[in-house]
């Protein structure tokens, strides 16, 4: 199969990301310091849910020492300026993912192991927007949680009762 549109290496994409969101950090009247950019790379290679904590131990990692409170900092201005999401998954952690409104997700969160899954919310997407109508509610996005158990914890736990 061929396709006429020509997808880019996704470094490069990561890479346009980094260049739009630095553009509009710009545009919103924020500084871009070499903090802030040490933080957004980072941010934006790591996969899943950070918590700042894992920022900045990828950070360190790195080789870099930036301070807790430069990352709570940064995380703060990339939340006003609409360019990251704030989640809370239950465990006692803020955690971001990259705000991305054509890409809405619902996001599973395994209540044993703590592991979370993205599920895209196209079959459900009619029901947030049947709220918002019931309710004379203008729509501009949505995030939801779903808690469980995940197969790996339910598999697990099956086994465990059927030895005992």
């Amino acid at each position: 199969m061929h396709s006429t549109q020509h997808e880019m290496p996704p470094h490069t994409r990561k890479d346009n990301s980094k260049m739009e969101i630095m553009q509009t950090l710009q545009k919103k009247g924020f500084k871009l310091t070499r903090q802030r950019k040490v933080i957004l790379k980072v941010f934006l290679d790591m996969a899943g849910h950070p918590s700042p904590e894992e920022i900045h131990k990828e950070i360190r990692r790195r080789g870099d020492s930036l301070g807790m409170a430069t990352i709570y900092r940064t995380l703060k201005v990339l939340l006003e300026a609409d360019i990251v999401r704030k989640l809370e998954f239950g465990d006692g952690q803020s955690r971001y993912e990259q705000r991305n409104e054509e890409e809405q997700h619902l996001h599973m969160v395994c209540k044993r192991c703590g592991q979370t899954f993205e599920a895209p919310t196209v079959a459900v997407d009619w029901l947030f927007e049947e709220l918002a109508k019931i309710h004379e509610f203008e729509l501009h996005g949505h995030t939801a949680y779903l808690y469980g158990l995940c197969d790996a914890c339910i598999s697990s736990s099956s086994k465990k009762h059927k030895k005992g």
